[in-house]
């Protein structure tokens, strides 16, 4: 496909997504994607997790290395541990990304001011309740 640039960019067949950014307050979500981030800049290592559910998507970064916030790294070794615990891994050792696809987790969402513009972040995670099934008794008291 050749570039003829911006002006007369055929956009007829293109569909806008309906999916907005997740408001403030407590969601249940699926994480949809997972992986690692570097930026060779500041030599520093995220998890970058995707979260979505009927009412919208967020995305989410954990440091995992920064070679000058001790504390950046100490917040997101807690952070990633508590995720795991919540999802049923053991938390002992870090599992591939890939594992935290598919997981669901309930995540609290506030809104900050940050460089003087306001931004829409994870504040933390909770448990996902389970789904309740419908339990019938065996027996019929008759």
């Amino acid at each position: 496909m050749s570039w003829e640039g911006l002006e007369g960019l055929d956009l007829a067949g293109v569909e806008v997504s309906q999916q907005k950014i997740l408001g403030p307050g407590k969601h249940v979500v699926k994480i949809t994607d997972a992986k690692i981030v570097s930026n060779e800049n500041t030599k520093t290592h995220q998890l970058e997790l995707s979260y979505e559910n009927s009412d919208g998507n967020l995305r989410q970064w954990i440091v995992l290395n920064h070679p000058t916030s001790e504390m950046a790294v100490k917040i997101g070794k807690e952070q990633l541990k508590k995720l795991l615990l919540m999802t049923g891994h053991d938390g002992e050792t870090a599992p591939s990304p890939d594992y935290f696809k598919g997981k669901d987790v309930g995540i609290g969402v506030k809104e900050e001011v940050y460089n003087n513009k306001t931004r829409t972040k994870v504040n933390y995670h909770y448990e996902a309740p389970k789904p309740t099934e419908d339990k019938l008794d065996d027996v019929i008291p008759f």
